[in-house]
């Protein structure tokens, strides 16, 4: 019971305050990439202490694994898992809720996937139809003869993913950030931020109702851009990019919208055009990967570490109650 209210709580821990605290804090726009690893490692930790939660409290099924899994005496077992609370009307129920949640999130994510593949399927066939075969790189890049100035990315393997500009992007852009256009989206695709982001928003919908991680989906659309950003300052110079960003901000909506397609615009650009301008000049400081990288560890290691400590201190207990029971097989345990 005890651990069960430990990992809700630890569940509501992140899924309000950390979601809170993430999205506030500093550091992540110094650090883009490693920030969307913290976003990821608390929505996975959020949600193996929900299913922890579920599983502990239909503790039957939970039980008879840790039993065998580590030889431990299943009275004894019992007696930490379940105590004298045990309903067996809310064990039913918590396993039937585990059943529901795992298909309705397994639909939720089908159908998602499904209607977004749809629509980089559709924007594909458009791009490929309508593009100047003379310009661009053939496996990737296409030029659309559009006065607009616009330029995104449409996700997919590496025979089918495209970088797409229009005719308007190269009036308005020098050689310089058209590079540096390009090589944004190029990580974008580099870096699948497009599975993120379904992740994210298939997370959000899921969730989202009951207020935890509210800001999950919209943040790692913005970390996302940011990382790119900063994958192209890399080869090309941040105030190159800063500028590219600037000029089709104010010439353009950034073409299509949406997590079928990632546009150079994106979300929150004035933003993004001020910290690329602060590390151009050597004010931005990064937090060491690392340290961002142990810390998802272990909010990561801990929902199961807390299900699975109890078993383990009770681990080869069924010799010694074998041994009790006068069975000299077991008489190892003293």
């Amino acid at each position: 019971m005890l651990i069960t209210a430990v990992l809700f709580g630890y569940a509501a821990l992140l899924g309000g305050l950390v979601d809170r605290a993430l999205t506030r804090a500093a550091w992540v726009i110094r650090s883009p990439r490693a920030a969307l690893w913290a976003w990821h490692a608390c929505a996975g930790a959020f949600l193996l202490s929900i299913v922890g939660v579920l599983v502990l409290t239909a503790h039957d099924m939970w039980e008879y694994a840790v039993v065998r899994a580590f030889h431990a005496a299943e009275a004894e077992i019992h007696a930490v898992y379940a105590g004298d609370w045990h309903v067996e009307l809310i064990a039913d129920a918590a396993l039937l809720l585990l059943l529901l949640a795992i298909g309705a999130l397994a639909v939720l994510a089908v159908r998602r996937a499904r209607a977004v593949g749809r629509e980089r399927s559709r924007h594909r066939l458009v791009t490929d139809a309508l593009a100047d075969p003379s310009q661009g790189d053939r496996d990737c890049v296409r030029i659309l003869d559009h006065p607009a100035p616009a330029a995104f990315c449409i996700p997919g393997s590496a025979r089918t993913a495209r970088v797409v500009l229009t005719r308007g992007t190269l009036r308005l852009l020098n050689k310089e950030q058209i590079d540096a256009t390009v090589a944004h989206e190029r990580a974008h695709l580099r870096f699948r931020h497009h599975q993120a982001i379904l992740l994210a928003d298939v997370l959000h919908a899921a969730v989202g109702w009951s207020g935890a991680l509210a800001h999950y989906a919209r943040q790692v659309r913005r970390l996302a851009e940011m990382t790119a950003d900063d994958h192209a300052a890399q080869r090309h110079g941040h105030r190159t990019v800063a500028s590219a960003l600037l000029d089709m901000c104010t010439a353009s909506d950034g073409g299509p919208d949406g997590s079928a397609v990632l546009p150079m615009t994106g979300p929150d650009p004035a933003e993004r055009i001020r910290r690329l301008i602060s590390a151009s000049s050597g004010a931005v400081g990064r937090i060491p990967p690392l340290l961002v990288a142990g810390a998802a560890a272990a909010a990561l290691a801990l929902p199961p570490a807390l299900a699975l400590a109890p078993a383990a201190t009770l681990a080869g207990s069924a010799h010694c109650a074998a041994y009790t029971a006068g069975d000299d097989r077991h008489s190892g345990c003293r």
